[in-house]
């Protein structure tokens, strides 16, 4: 049978669950939560531009940046982020069982998360729609001169967004956010030069390269994404310094040297322990006096001792007797005592007359303590209740 995982040992479903469970938690829930936030601040581009030209539905990127840019220019940088990133090692996973919690209780895509993402991804469109715009503002450029720009900023927005969002810096991550940046620009130098007649009447011919003698190009590239990120900025230093989850405190552990790292666990495990030792003393104290009184009255029994209160019948099994004595409520206004305590007082007279008279009282055994005939049949009956739900 097909499956996602198979492990041979029991004892490899540790690693399976606290590792690689919390790995592919983390993953997926940044990539949804970044291919949400991407569409959104590159669809609201040509939405902000609406407004310039009437809602007309025009554009002022070319068609093929436009598809190439989910396709190939920010696809692979996000991808890989979803296969290959590590938010925590898997020593520190290992060492702290309770980072699992984060993924039980979906501390990473949440509602609150995801509109973070949205409203960011909004402002971020503001910034690289209008900055540009406000450059070029009275000026004759042609429609996409100004579109490439917007284009080329927002490209540069979306991917130093995502290298924020990594964790582990690895050759791969590397290649993939400067070789999409190199790529781009190889693409649009190529196409604008090769592109004479694509979208008549107007088309990119030469635009790209019109663009790197100016130096309003790279001042606006340079401005427009470090304003942009900002607010991303902001939330990652709030976060990490005002409220401190147990994952960025982990992710603090992994950056410290190993020894250093090994003995600030020991000591979160000990705050751990001390915590949930705390937590757990009321209840201890609240148990404690009856487990006192129990293993005292026990003791007690097996000693063989009368405890007192017993009503003076040393011989009459006298542990059972200290224990409904202990138990019960006060002997002296409880009529089911009372009753109880004479019928054994009876039964143990009985015992004993029947032992010192012998066969003498072997025909009429029960005569000396059987109810007179004036006692009423009820009376009799609810003392055999009485005594019955008593023992």
């Amino acid at each position: 049978m097909a499956s996602d995982f198979a492990i041979s040992r029991f004892k490899h479903l540790k690693k399976l669950v606290l590792v690689h469970g919390h790995w592919c938690y983390s993953r997926l829930a940044k990539m949804v939560i970044y291919f949400f936030y991407k569409n959104v601040a590159y669809v609201n581009l040509l939405f902000w531009y609406q407004f310039f030209c009437a809602f007309s539905g025009a554009s002022m990127i070319d068609y093929w940046q436009m598809i190439f840019f989910n396709l190939f220019f920010t696809s692979v940088p996000p991808i890989l982020s979803g296969v290959l990133d590590k938010d925590i090692s898997a020593e520190t996973l290992l060492s702290l069982p309770e980072l699992y919690k984060s993924g039980r209780n979906s501390e990473i895509y949440k509602p609150l998360t995801f509109c973070v993402a949205i409203l960011e991804a909004f402002y971020q469109s503001l910034i690289c729609f209008f900055v540009p715009y406000l450059v070029h503002y009275d000026s004759d450029i042609g429609v996409f001169t100004f579109g490439n720009t917007v284009n080329t900023v927002s490209l540069l927005t979306i991917l130093l967004h995502q290298a924020l969002e990594f964790k582990t810096w690895t050759l791969f991550y590397w290649v993939s956010i400067i070789g999409s940046i190199v790529l781009y620009f190889v693409f649009s130098t190529i196409y604008n030069a090769a592109c004479v007649v694509c979208n008549h009447p107007t088309n990119p011919y030469w635009i790209m390269e019109t663009q790197f003698s100016h130096p309003s190009f790279y001042l606006i590239c340079l401005i427009t994404p470090t304003v942009a990120l900002l607010p991303r900025y902001l939330i990652l230093t709030l976060r990490g310094s005002f409220q401190v989850s147990p994952i960025l405190k982990a992710q603090h552990l992994d950056k410290l040297p190993q020894e250093q790292r090994e003995q600030e666990i020991k000591k979160w495990k000990l705050r751990k322990q001390a915590t949930s030792t705390e937590a757990t003393a009321p209840s201890n104290e609240l148990t404690q006096p009856v487990a006192n009184v129990s293993l005292s009255i026990f003791d007690q029994m097996d000693a063989g001792t009368s405890l007192p209160g017993n009503g003076g019948h040393q011989n009459l099994w006298p542990p059972k007797q200290d224990i409904l004595g202990r138990w019960m409520p006060d002997t002296e206004s409880n009529d089911y005592t009372k009753r109880w305590t004479e019928e054994e007082d009876g039964a143990a007279s009985f015992f004993s007359t029947e032992a010192s008279l012998g066969p003498r009282m072997a025909s009429k055994p029960f005569s000396g303590f059987l109810p007179s005939d004036g006692e009423s049949s009820g009376r009799r009956s609810h003392r055999r209740s009485v005594s019955a739900v008593t023992l």
